[in-house]
């Protein structure tokens, strides 16, 4: 019999939400921001877009581990996928009254999780985790750790990778993150203008201003299909007309200032009533 294959591509902006962008030939537009500076085009498949190779792989820490392991991908993530999938279909056919209080706290674990699985996200905390706090930590699970680092072969890389995941997961299923989500205000954009479409890009969410510092969180905002915005604030004073017009109208800039490799959509960009896409794309140029 042979053995399950290893799951190595980890979507961090999953491939069902990535599907709605699908053009008529089943494509995405990708603009890409290259090293250099310069925007180049691309049509891809969902399945080409939006990932990095062993995003969530546990690695071994030392030459007594368990081989690498994908289960953050295929029994976390995976999993979480599949359930949001469901739920994205019910608001995008019935609106968010229909679905239940269940779906709700379920789809506000996936965005408590589109906030923590992204590289950025990850990066951040793996620069946060000092091997200094890391010797210290394999010190009281193996007391005197440094002395055995050498001995056993600890791949402190590893050891710094995998405690920046398991955080990352806990964030995700266990802290009060998707609790906060599912108290804010929850609010559908429809965008009926002709021409205006949304993207999505590498940060498909869009935290409060977009600001370094994104908690406590006040308003959450992402693209569920390029004609829909979805809204999240903190209370529903604040989503007055004029506040949620401005939401909409800038969620594109944000989205575009925020990402680093790529703008995702589902048709050129080209200008439109109100989002001027040759300026967005020339901002995006000269960073």
């Amino acid at each position: 019999m042979s053995s399950p294959q290893f799951a190595s591509k980890h979507h961090f902006i999953p491939k069902f939400l990535l599907r709605k962008w699908q053009d008529d030939s089943g494509r995405l537009w990708v603009y890409k921001r290259s090293d250099g500076g310069g925007i180049s085009l691309r049509k891809g498949a969902p399945k080409s877009v939006a990932y990095v190779e062993n995003l969530y792989t546990i690695r071994p820490e030392h030459k007594l581990s368990k081989p690498a392991s994908d289960e953050i991908e295929t029994e976390i993530m995976g999993r979480l996928d599949d359930q949001a999938a469901i739920i994205h279909k019910a608001i995008l056919d019935r609106g968010l009254d229909s679905i239940t209080l269940e779906d709700r706290y379920m789809w506000s674990v996936f965005i408590a999780s589109i906030i923590e699985r992204s590289p950025q996200r990850l990066q951040m905390y793996k620069e946060q985790a000092s091997v200094q706090e890391v010797i210290k930590e394999l010190n009281g699970l193996y007391p005197g750790a440094e002395a055995l680092v050498d001995r056993f072969g600890f791949d402190i890389d590893a050891v710094v990778n995998n405690t920046v995941l398991n955080f990352m997961v806990d964030r995700v299923l266990n802290s009060d993150l998707a609790c906060d989500i599912y108290n804010m205000q929850w609010l559908i954009v429809q965008n009926n203008i002709p021409g205006e479409h949304f993207v999505l890009g590498d940060h498909a969410l869009v935290i409060n201003n977009a600001s370094a510092v994104d908690e406590p969180l006040y308003f959450l905002r992402i693209a569920i299909a390029p004609d829909k915005l979805m809204l999240f604030a903190y209370n529903q004073s604040a989503l007055d007309d004029d506040f949620i017009s401005t939401l909409a109208a800038t969620y594109n800039i944000m989205v575009v200032e925020a990402s680093l490799r790529y703008i995702i959509a589902s048709r050129e960009l080209v200008d439109g009533q109100y989002t001027k896409f040759s300026r967005i794309l020339n901002e995006m140029h000269r960073i």
